[in-house]
């Protein structure tokens, strides 16, 4: 969303996406000291409108990272378990052998599965803290619209 401000020296053009996505109230604060004093006023409104769909947009994003949190946690579980019974049948076997070689390439599959099963289950979890910021960071906005 783009705001146009006029004000008595000139105008500008703020981006409100990137803007706010830079979490710094005080540059918040500031712009709207601008938009009060300027001859668009009604950008404040502006501000509310999208902060307010981005908070309505709150809930199915943090379900979302739930049922992938969720979903993940499973498939490493089973991952882990799937390691460890083809460690122990390698473990079984003498080393060098065509067995061993076959479960060794086993443990191998199963360690990169879980090595990027992790990887997003980090990834859903930090989606999941920074909407969490994201949404107090917008519920302190609303209170300065105010």
């Amino acid at each position: 969303m783009e705001l146009k401000i006029k004000y008595v020296n000139g105008s500008m053009t703020i981006y409100l996406e990137n803007f706010l996505s830079w979490q710094n109230i005080s540059k918040v604060k500031k712009l709207v000291k601008i938009i009060r004093s300027s001859y668009t006023p009604e950008c404040e409104g502006k501000i509310r409108e999208y902060v307010e769909q981005e908070m309505e947009q709150f809930e199915p994003r943090q379900q979302d990272n739930e049922k992938h949190i969720a979903r993940c946690a499973e498939k490493i579980k089973s991952c882990q378990k799937k390691l460890d019974n083809y460690t122990a049948i390698r473990d079984k076997s003498k080393k060098g052998s065509d067995g061993w070689k076959k479960h060794n390439q086993c443990v191998g599959q199963a360690r990169k599965e879980l090595r990027e099963t992790k990887q997003l289950l980090r990834s859903r979890q930090a989606d999941y803290n920074s909407n969490i910021r994201k949404k107090e960071f917008y519920q302190k906005v609303l209170k300065i619209i105010v």
